[in-house]
């Protein structure tokens, strides 16, 4: 009889695609949901997707697939992921990413580019930019091109693993388009998810006595606060104190508005509030830049005590020295500061709550856009407590930030840092999808809305319940204000012929509705909330100037 052997079987090495790596990345950090356009460049990253759970939304312009990637990140607290095509792409999502890193906003950033051979040669090639790297260097906190499929996995990890550490700024990636096609051995990469920074017990415990030693502090909450979730320990201090808290835009929401004790972003020089941060001895600011805008180009009283909490060392001596810097998480530092103020025979007196809502109800009445309460009013009427507005560049937004009250996180969404218009839309689209459960509304000025307008086509593809609201002077109103105020009522280029908005919904075949009145407005807003299509509504208004 004759013996034979079996031949060993060779183990043949798994082996995926660049682009197939970089989509296994993006499921691995838990992305659910990406937005963007498909090109020439990106079928392989489009070819992946098609194999993979990720939900793909299409957007009509690549700045409407960034904003809507910010918008989904500012209202789930997870990364927005944009996938877009090389050198175009890149310019036209760069306003909207220029936006997420103002605000700090966690969104990602996926891109193509041209073959490895010729990146940055300028050779003719289809889309070719000249150094798109550097381009988006300008708006992001890190980006990196992944030369070989072997090492997108790598690159996308650490995209995330940046996102996850400290200030909350744009990444992007990018794949030349060879290497999107190129195999590799898949890499066994565990996925590390970065802890909160912790603030040092030292510092927080110098805060607590420095506050038990203030007769009248104050406490301040920015968009870090927001980011953290500080708001609930930032009441505990306030309650214990007596303290007001103060917010800038970006910290609307991080404490409800109708708390006796929260003033929100109402401060104003002269008024009420700005009377109270003239008094206070300590204040204490949790997560912001205090930065022009919010500080009316740095004109708000700062006491000498000033204590910053801020999970970027560099943001703590930006635009004020502090007395006392801690670096660390909003919400850990805030618990901490709490816990070592309630472990003690101690209770502030502070302002009160009756001084405090004596100073919110004067700062109302003479806040920026008064006269358009009753609209502001109406729409806080429609929309739950628990629902999201993302506001435009407009008049109407900029009375909203004092006027119209933020209850919960991450339900107040505007452009406060790099301040584009288009925003509102589309932002609110990726709000909608990230957060299916939830109403959301946006808002627009007539002028604005018509910079992202196209993505109307993509709330009616994915059935979304969005209420559009345009607040309608046919103006530029805060360019025209500006050449009255600054060049002696000098309009150019300010005065609108715009389109029929109502007619603009049937051609999208979606509800259209022209409200002429506040109570108009709020009946409009609830019944298109009960929809599962977006309704435009067009609310004519008078000019500001």
């Amino acid at each position: 009889m004759v013996q034979t052997e079996t031949a060993p079987t060779a183990t043949l090495a798994v082996t995926h695609s660049g682009a197939e790596q970089a989509i296994a990345a993006l499921e691995a950090h838990g992305v659910e949901t990406v937005f963007g356009i498909p090109g020439v460049h990106t079928l392989a990253l489009y070819d992946a997707l098609l194999d993979s759970p990720i939900r793909h939304v299409l957007a009509r312009h690549e700045q409407g697939a960034g904003f809507m990637a910010d918008g989904y990140a500012r209202a789930t607290g997870r990364p927005g992921v944009a996938v877009i095509i090389t050198g175009p792409g890149i310019t036209n999502v760069a306003t909207p990413i220029g936006e997420a890193y103002a605000d700090s906003s966690p969104v990602f950033v996926l891109s193509s580019n041209v073959e490895r051979a010729y990146v940055d040669r300028m050779r003719g090639s289809l889309h070719d930019l000249k150094d798109q790297l550097g381009v988006m260097a300008a708006v992001t906190q890190w980006n990196t091109r992944a030369n070989a499929a072997a090492a997108v996995y790598g690159a996308v990890a650490e995209g995330f693993r940046r996102l996850g550490t400290g200030r909350p700024r744009p990444v992007h990636v990018e794949i030349p388009l060879d290497v999107l096609d190129e195999r590799a051995e898949d890499d066994d990469l565990a996925v590390s998810l970065p802890a909160a920074l912790r603030p040092n017990p030292r510092l927080l415990r110098d805060a607590a006595d420095r506050l038990k030693r203030a007769k009248r502090p104050l406490l301040y909450c920015g968009g870090g606060a927001v980011t953290a979730n500080a708001g609930p320990h930032v009441l505990a201090i306030a309650e214990r104190l007596g303290a007001p808290v103060l917010t800038s835009t970006m910290g609307k929401g991080s404490v409800s508005e109708d708390h006796p004790l929260v003033v929100g972003a109402l401060w104003g020089a002269g008024n009420a509030v700005d009377a109270l941060l003239r008094e206070t001895e300590c204040l204490v600011v949790f997560g912001s830049k205090l930065g022009a805008q919010d500080t009316h180009d740095f004109t708000m009283p700062l006491c000498r005590e000033l204590i910053r909490v801020d999970v970027d060392p560099d943001e703590l001596i930006l635009n004020a020295q502090p007395s006392l810097g801690i670096v660390g998480d909003a919400a850990l530092a805030a618990e901490g500061i709490a816990t070592l103020l309630a472990g003690e025979d101690f209770r502030g007196d502070g302002f009160g709550a009756s001084q405090v809502q004596a100073a919110k109800h004067d700062a109302r009445a003479n806040a920026f856009g008064a006269d358009r309460l009753p609209y502001l009013d109406a729409l806080r009427r429609a929309v739950p407590r628990d629902g999201i507005v993302a506001w435009d560049m407009t008049m109407m937004s900029y009375a909203a930030i004092g006027l119209f009250p933020a209850y919960e996180p991450r339900t107040f969404q505007f452009p406060a840092g790099y301040g584009t218009l288009g925003y509102a839309l589309p932002a609110a689209i990726g709000a909608k999808i990230g957060r299916p459960d939830t109403a959301v509304v946006a808002v627009c000025g007539d002028g604005g809305f018509q910079f992202t307008m196209q993505e109307v086509a993509t709330a009616v593809s994915e059935r979304l319940g969005l209420p559009i609201v345009i607040f309608n002077d046919s103006t530029y109103s805060a360019v025209k204000d500006a050449q009255r105020s600054s060049r002696d009522g000098r309009y150019l280029a300010v005065d609108l012929i715009n389109p029929d908005y109502v007619a603009l919904a049937r051609a999208y075949a979606i509800p259209g509705v022209r409200a002429e009145s506040p109570a108009a407005l709020e009946a409009a807003v609830v019944e298109a909330l009960e929809r599962d299509l977006p309704t435009i509504i067009d609310v004519p208004i008078a000019g500001w100037v």
